[in-house]
């Protein structure tokens, strides 16, 4: 029998690796919420020298009326005037270890969320939402519906990026 097993990766088209850029230190995230009740549609991670990695999740039909979110990372250099700021632990304004978040639905395994995490162990994760087009976040000031991920954190296997 063949292999069927089909593989959705981050979408990155940065001039750079993707983990030269979520290994860099963090100064403060923003988060846009445009439907309320929801998650946030966008999260970008800034840097103290005002550049941004603003990630958001593409979706994918694995099956019928199944769907997992799959993140994407671009390159910016404003915020948007309706995203909310926050600061983020001290901690991640040093290097970042990163790891993947890795779901298995309907014979597809999916990139669908990430962990960062600081030198002391804090974490923040980011991860599609329960949402179709949203994300869900942890380990940044609470927020109403900040995490609500798609599946249960346990369903996810964690993958170091290396």
């Amino acid at each position: 029998m063949l292999n069927t097993t089909k593989y959705l990766s981050f979408i990155w088209a940065g001039p750079t690796p993707l983990l030269a850029e979520l290994r860099r230190p963090i100064k403060q995230v923003s988060l846009e919420f445009p439907i309320p009740n929801t998650g946030p549609n966008s999260v970008t991670l800034w840097r103290s020298d005002e550049e941004g990695l603003r990630l958001w999740t593409e979706m994918h039909d694995v099956a019928e009326r199944i769907e997992v979110g799959v993140l994407h990372f671009e390159q910016v250099s404003s915020h948007r005037t309706d995203e909310r700021i926050a600061d983020v632990a001290s901690a991640f304004q040093s290097e970042i270890a990163v790891s993947k978040l890795i779901v298995h639905e309907s014979g597809t395994s999916a990139e669908s969320g990430l962990i960062l995490k600081a030198s002391n162990g804090d974490e923040i994760v980011i991860v599609a939402g329960a949402y179709p087009h949203s994300l869900a976040v942890l380990g940044v000031p609470p927020m109403p519906h900040i995490f609500e991920p798609e599946y249960q954190i346990g369903h996810y296997m964690r993958v170091p990026i290396t």
